[in-house]
């Protein structure tokens, strides 16, 4: 016996859509795209606004340019280093824009990362550019290690740094020039590379020699210091080497001892402040000694 399924319906589309198919059936082809071609057009260039533009014509306005761009005057030593000239073209800053919010940061970026640049203190925009307020390195002195030059021979070589111990391009400076600062000499080998311009020099001893150069820089010329060197024989405390100063006309000896950085003096050792005056007091008398003059005891020996 055939069995007949009650529950079954033939399917029937709703009025709504098979009037919607005839509608849209009964618009004429060409009305069609007529409607949509401008359509895609106007989408097409709405995106490509946003995309190419937007951009281009921003660029155009409110690009950031060179002559745009004004920074803290270099100081004397940098007599071939170009700071705003390097900065820009190394790191494609015609590629920002006066109206980026982002701009400022980044310049303080770039400029922060230029060997002869310690701190870049803030970016302010101004009228059609921008103001960069820095804080540039300056040398202390001058590192004395051996070179050997084209020729096979090894002779004295001078290399600038500032009060971090961070090494300057030696392009600033000429040989005259050295005689302008405290020669700081260590015996020993050092990790120095030319290389490394732009970062520490990489000796621990150098570095705390840098900040007592740094100290004794405006003594320089009226004590008559000529150089700043390190000493196994010179340790104070626990140090495994001290710091000494030699100057000239009278030439003398004095034994400076450990890091003039406040809290780290050696055990025993008078603060840095102490010795200072110590030094400035000894060097006033004219008489000359051979003998080592030790600024770390409480009792200035000769």
């Amino acid at each position: 016996m055939a069995s007949v399924d009650v529950n079954s319906r033939s399917p029937q589309q709703p009025i709504f859509w098979n009037h919607l198919v005839s509608w849209i059936r009964a618009i004429p082809r060409a009305a069609i795209l007529s409607m949509v071609g401008p359509s895609l057009l106007c989408v097409i260039g709405y995106f490509g606004w946003l995309n190419y533009g937007a951009h281009n014509l921003d660029m155009a306005y409110y690009g950031l340019k060179k002559e745009n761009i004004h920074i803290t005057p270099q100081p004397p030593w940098l007599k071939e280093t170009k700071v705003l000239d390097e900065v820009f073209q190394q790191n494609a800053l015609s590629r920002l824009s006066l109206m980026d919010v982002k701009t400022p940061e980044t310049l303080v970026r770039v400029f922060d990362a230029h060997h002869a640049i310690c701190k870049t203190h803030r970016v302010e925009k101004m009228a059609g550019g921008v103001m960069v307020t820095i804080e540039y390195r300056m040398p202390v002195a001058m590192v004395q290690i051996p070179v050997t030059d084209e020729a096979g021979q090894t002779k004295a070589g001078f290399f600038p740094i500032d009060k971090e111990s961070v090494l300057l391009a030696s392009n600033n400076f000429s040989r005259s020039d050295v005689r302008q600062f405290i020669v700081i000499q260590a015996s020993g080998d050092s990790p120095f590379t030319s290389e490394r311009e732009g970062r520490p020099f990489g000796d621990p001893r150098i570095e705390e020699a840098a900040r007592l150069c740094s100290l004794l820089a405006p003594l320089r010329d009226d004590c008559k210091i000529e150089c700043v060197y390190v000493d196994n024989s010179m340790a104070a405390g626990k140090a495994k080497w001290g710091l000494g100063i030699q100057t000239a006309e009278p030439e003398r000896h004095f034994k400076w001892g450990s890091c003039p950085i406040p809290g780290k003096e050696g055990v025993g050792e008078l603060p840095a402040a102490v010795k200072l005056e110590r030094f400035k007091a000894a060097v006033s008398q004219s008489r000359q000694t051979k003998d080592l003059i030790d600024l770390t005891s409480a009792q200035v020996t000769k």
